[in-house]
């Protein structure tokens, strides 16, 4: 349990103060997307965008963790969205993209900023 203590403390001291804020705007997202998504199959399409907002959650708290691996998957997963978007029509877009578009690109920016002092503590 301690482990765990010592990995909640380490995302909220290690970053800057943005990181942390970003982090728990993720999760919340997560949330308000799993709770949209609670009434689907689990076949059903409604469930890409739980799993985008998953991926991006992951990506962003081991980012904050100082873990460059995961900055550079979320400027990837932000890459792709971003060629999906403009890749599909419009009905494909709205099913198929993540629901944080234009806001995932302005936080790869700051992954951008920051990409220097990420400790890539997996080493």
């Amino acid at each position: 349990m301690s482990n765990l203590k010592t990995f909640i403390k380490g995302l909220t001291t290690k970053p800057p103060l943005l990181f942390p804020l970003v982090a728990l705007f993720h999760i919340l997202w997560l949330l308000y997307s799993l709770w949209l998504a609670r009434t689907a199959t689990p076949a059903n399409m409604e469930w890409v965008q739980p799993l985008w907002m998953l991926a991006y959650t992951t990506f962003w708290i081991f980012t904050c963790d100082g873990r460059k691996w995961a900055a550079i998957g979320y400027i990837l997963l932000a890459c792709l969205n971003l060629a999906l978007y403009f890749g599909l029509v419009r009905y494909q877009r709205d099913m198929f993209t993540s629901p944080i578009f234009p806001t995932d690109l302005l936080f790869s920016f700051f992954i951008f900023f920051f990409y220097r002092r990420l400790t890539d503590g997996d080493a």
